[in-house]
């Protein structure tokens, strides 16, 4: 993966030393007897390969299924071992199963139940009692194994059908767990899960979790319906996708999963990627004028072979232009021995036979048919070399085939065919989307295709390219480590801030807005002690580059900006009263000042024996601090005040702050008034988001409710969501800012 130290950082900061395991059927490194010798191998898969990156760069646990002939003999007493085998990291624990539950469990109720259920394929499934019984059982031992790892603060993230069930039997366990838990694929909606009798179990099994992540938005919508149709005293509330039961919160959200866009485009930029193909076009006697089609899948139903060589066929049938001056290179991996694969299988290939027998010459081929294994590398290749990619499937989660032909695609002269059945067809507009069922149609798109003209195809390509980097692997993990995050934040009592909820308004651009003392500055004994950290100073320094940055707070301006220091910032001091918005000082209704320094002036006689009691003037405003009180001397420094501004409450209010009492005029302004002020004055199209721990700063909460965000530091109702302490402030921050890094949008630039 790309850009590994921002990576790390992000997610150290992410995970704030919380232990992470990962749960998956598929283990991440297998170990084989090879004659005398144990040899170890990484399985293919994006996925796989993305989650060992994250947990080289975090360490941690994956618990996976032991699936190798020479697992056990590589582990301790404990199941676990070291990984990545030539540079450990993290470890790997592994859950043994008996040859029963692999063949009920896995192939039985895995992948004759819930893959065609959750793929639409009603005809292929197939029910068994021992199969539940099994699934049952396994996901039991994936518990123990789980159970046998956690820690106080532990996050575990769940992967995929093979495991609904473990949600629930870590929560009855441990009810302190944070769970996440990836759908990878389609999740279907009712009318097709009830036939499933044990649909209930499955969906209140997923519902242990704390957040359930999906592909598409669509499968969240299903697993809502199913939600309500089957659990009757859950509570949906589908405009924030939660899904209430018995007192627990599952989230539901959309991560659209992706590839390792860079490592694709170098791969595919490389000098060896181009030898291949000269290679590859010489062994199978490839002109340089053929026009070359690809298409990459598993030898599986879903992926719709069968409609695209029918499709294929019904191509060479009405546009006789095109043969000999097109060739097809079907690249099909068999992933499964067994029925009804091997079927599929022998279909696929039929047919493959059927289009070259009917259009082929003794020169050329119209379809190249392989089911050979091909690297990483040489796959790149050859999406680098395609003037066409096709992706058929008739129902998919999201198909990553369309995702890696884009980044492949240096040149930018290939067009991407696409099912409009598969995830990925909500995201890559720029493809041409075709229905794999409508075959006069599909034929049609594939003749538009080939006949685009270059500059439309660039267009099109560039786009996507665009998109595909911009949200790649890295962007997924990062979405779904955050929000893990957070919601092991909010359930520890931590940061209640949770931060899904921020990019709901990530594409619209932030105005950050933030109270100085108690916010950025720790509460110091007296006004005069309080320090700005240099941390902080640090972080608004950068921040102030990718968004507008104001200080809004109850201190003079004069002496809040000397004290943050940090130009090109907007200042409010005196509670509003004052604003320097950059350019220039406007000052607000300040009241009778000579009526305000008439009370100051009492106020200090008042407590001249009480040294520990500070009155503080700010010419427009006044605060009487009491943090140095004894707590003794307290009713009667209250008592004492009361009496004194009596006489004054017709021309001033009294706020109570932390250990202060704030005086200003009747007419004065607020700190709402100031916020709303200076957005409309600079800029009124802003999202504000406002950070601060007074009631003084409850007036901004107030303001900008329901057109911002508010956060106060320490619980208080009149804010949106809280942060626990000044500390995390700054930590907050430093996430606002790493964020704008990796999304752009969010911060969108200075200025309107």
């Amino acid at each position: 993966m790309t850009d590994t130290r921002a990576l790390r950082s992000f997610i150290e900061k992410a995970t704030q030393d919380r232990r992470l395991i990962v749960v998956s059927n598929r283990e991440p490194y297998v170990h084989r007897k090879q004659e005398q010798d144990i040899v170890w191998e990484q399985p293919v898969g994006g996925l796989t390969s993305a989650l060992d990156d994250v947990l080289r760069l975090l360490g941690g646990v994956w618990v996976a299924w032991g699936s190798g002939d020479a697992d056990r003999r590589t582990v301790d007493r404990k199941s676990r071992v070291r990984v990545p085998p030539d540079q450990p990291s993290y470890t790997l624990k592994r859950v043994w199963l008996t040859p029963g539950e692999v063949e009920n469990y896995y192939n039985g109720y895995s992948n004759h139940v819930l893959w065609p259920l959750c793929h639409i394929a009603l005809e292929r499934v197939y029910l068994r009692h021992r199969y539940w019984e099994d699934y049952v059982s396994a996901n039991h031992r994936f518990a123990r194994a789980v159970g046998e790892e956690v820690e106080s603060g532990t996050m575990v993230w769940i992967h995929d059908y093979h495991l609904a069930l473990l949600p629930a039997l870590l929560r009855a366990d441990y009810p302190d767990l944070t769970l996440a838990h990836f759908w990878h694929v389609p999740w279907p909606n009712f009318s097709v899960l009830r036939v499933c009798p044990q649909a209930r179990e499955l969906v209140e099994g997923m519902l242990a979790n704390d957040l359930i992540g999906f592909q598409v938005s669509h499968f969240a919508s299903n697993f809502m319906d199913c939600v309500e149709k089957l659990i009757p005293d859950a509570e949906v509330d589908r405009e924030r996708a939660i899904v209430s039961l018995k007192g627990h919160e599952t989230r539901l959200e959309a991560f659209p999963i992706s590839v390792d866009f860079e490592r694709f485009h170098q791969m595919a930029s490389s000098r060896r990627s181009q030898r291949f193909m000269e290679k590859l076009r010489r062994r199978l006697n490839l002109a340089p004028d053929i026009l070359l089609g690809v298409g990459v899948d598993r030898l599986e139903y879903t992926k719709g072979l069968t409609k695209r060589l029918q499709a294929i066929e019904l191509f060479f049938e009405r546009f006789p232009k095109f043969r000999k001056r097109f060739t097809f290179f079907q690249v099909a991996v068999p992933t499964r021995a067994s029925e009804p694969y091997i079927g599929y299988g022998k279909g696929v290939q039929a047919l493959v036979r059927q289009v070259n027998q009917r259009f082929g010459t003794a020169e050329w081929k119209p379809v190249i048919y392989t089911e050979a294994k091909m690297e990483h590398r040489e796959l790149a290749a050859l999406y680098r070399e395609a003037d066409l990619c096709i992706v058929s499937s008739v129902y998919d989660g999201m198909n990553l085939v369309a995702k890696e032909f884009i980044s492949c695609q240096t040149e930018e002269k290939g067009v991407l065919l696409l099912s409009e059945f598969a995830g990925a067809a909500e995201e890559l507009d720029e493809a041409i989307i075709v229905n794999p069922y409508d075959l006069e149609s599909f034929s049609e798109s594939i003749r538009d295709a080939l006949a685009m003209g270059s500059r439309e195809r660039r267009k099109r390509m560039r786009t996507l390219r665009e998109r595909v980097s911009a949200a790649d692997i890295n962007t997924w993990i990062r979405n779904i480590i955050q929000r893990m995050s957070d919601l092991a934040s909010a359930r520890s009592g931590g940061t209640a801030f949770l931060f899904r909820d921020i990019e709901q308004i990530a594409l619209q651009d932030l105005f950050l807005f933030l109270d100085f003392d108690g916010t950025l500055s720790p509460i110091a004994p007296t006004p005069e002690e309080a320090r700005f950290p240099v941390h902080v100073q640090k972080i608004l320094n950068k921040l102030k580059k990718v968004m507008p940055v104001a200080i809004i707070s109850g201190r003079s301006l004069e002496d809040v900006r000397s004290r943050v220091g940090i130009p090109d910032l907007v200042y409010s001091g005196n509670h509003g009263m004052e604003i320097w918005n950059g350019r220039e000082m406007v000052r607000q209704e300040a009241g009778d000042i000579s009526r305000l320094e008439e009370l100051v002036e009492e106020l200090i006689r008042t407590f001249r024996d009480i040294p520990q009691v500070i009155v503080e003037h700010k010419r427009l405003s006044a605060s009487l601090h009491f943090r140095k009180v004894p707590p003794k001397k307290l009713a009667r420094v209250f008592g004492r005040f009361w009496e004194v501004t009596r006489p004054y409450d017709a021309h001033f209010n009294v706020s109570t702050g932390k250990k202060v009492l704030e005086i200003r005029s009747k007419e004065a302004w607020n700190k709402g008034d100031a916020v709303t002020w200076i957005l409309e004055a600079i800029a009124p199209t802003r999202h504000p988001v406002y950070i601060g721990d007074d009631v003084t700063d409850e007036d901004a909460f107030r303001a900008i409710r329901g057109k911002g965000t508010s956060i106060s530091v320490g619980r208080n109702p009149e804010a949106d969501y809280y942060l626990e302490n000044q500390d995390q402030v700054g930590k907050f921050l430093e996430w606002l800012y790493l964020r704008t890094l990796f999304f752009p949008e969010l911060a969108g630039g200075q200025g309107n």
